[in-house]
């Protein structure tokens, strides 16, 4: 029996919901793939989302989500050279890189 209009709207709800209160949790530390993508940003200096794609395996939205979280609890900062965009550690200075900082 398909759902009624109200009953899909309330489910759709329900999921963005716990959709966005998982996002507002995620931490950088919290999740072994996050501590695996910082520890290679961290060896590897400046790399882009398509080298870390191909060091982990990890899909692209899965690894734009980590790199989102990283980014977010001040732990990677996306930096441009060229027009390309690369992840670096928050730890390294731009100017040390030679690289734009973007956002």
């Amino acid at each position: 029996m398909p759902l009624n209009n109200g009953a899909t709207q309330d489910f759709l709800n329900w999921i963005h919901g716990a959709h966005m209160a998982r996002a507002k949790t995620a931490r950088a530390d919290t999740d072994p793939r996050r501590v695996q993508l910082l520890k290679i940003i961290e060896e590897h200096g400046a790399v882009t989302q398509g080298q870390l794609a191909r060091l982990t395996g990890f899909s692209w939205g899965k690894l734009q989500w980590h790199l989102y979280v990283l980014e977010r609890d001040g732990k990677v900062r996306r930096v441009s050279k060229n027009g390309v965009v690369y992840y670096v550690s928050a730890r390294l200075t731009p100017p040390l890189l030679d690289l734009e900082e973007v956002g």
